[in-house]
């Protein structure tokens, strides 16, 4: 398994893993299917800007999982850690974990203070993957976060 970062340049790459995340686990994220399948390429462009953070897969060879870091909207010193899947097949071996550890290299890289997430209350598994890699709660049961170091 390979764990990358993208560009700009694999907009159809960071489409097409998406797309498959909602269609797969709709309940599970807040975007909604029919909006995502309807923007264009410019807006996919857009959207991996390094500029509006990071966007990383896992391949094995082909992308089984997805994350993203962007720019926290109320805190500057924040990184948001969001929309996390990997393909069933694939959970439970370390996937998650290495992409969650490559957006945390990447915000060591950039300055950032702190790394924040949600995860539901009723998802034990991503919380203990949470809290593995050093994720704690801040009083909100369902907020997580990780201080940079």
């Amino acid at each position: 398994m390979k764990v990358r970062r993208l560009t700009p340049e694999d907009w159809a790459t960071w489409r097409d893993i998406r797309l498959t995340a909602l269609r797969s686990d709709p309940a599970a994220f807040g975007a909604a299917l029919a909006h995502e399948q309807g923007v264009d390429e410019a807006w996919w462009r857009a959207f991996l800007d390094p500029a509006r953070g990071v966007k990383v897969i896992a391949e094995a060879p082909e992308p089984v999982a997805l994350v993203a870091g962007v720019p926290h909207e109320d805190h500057s010193d924040v990184l948001y850690l969001y929309s996390m899947w990997v393909k069933p097949e694939f959970r439970g071996r370390g996937v998650g974990a290495a992409l969650v550890g490559e957006v945390l290299a990447w915000a060591r890289e950039h300055g950032w203070a702190r790394v924040r997430l949600r995860v539901f209350r009723g998802n034990r598994v991503a919380r203990r993957l949470y809290e593995r890699l050093g994720f704690v709660g801040n009083g909100d049961s369902e907020v997580m976060e990780y201080e940079v170091s």
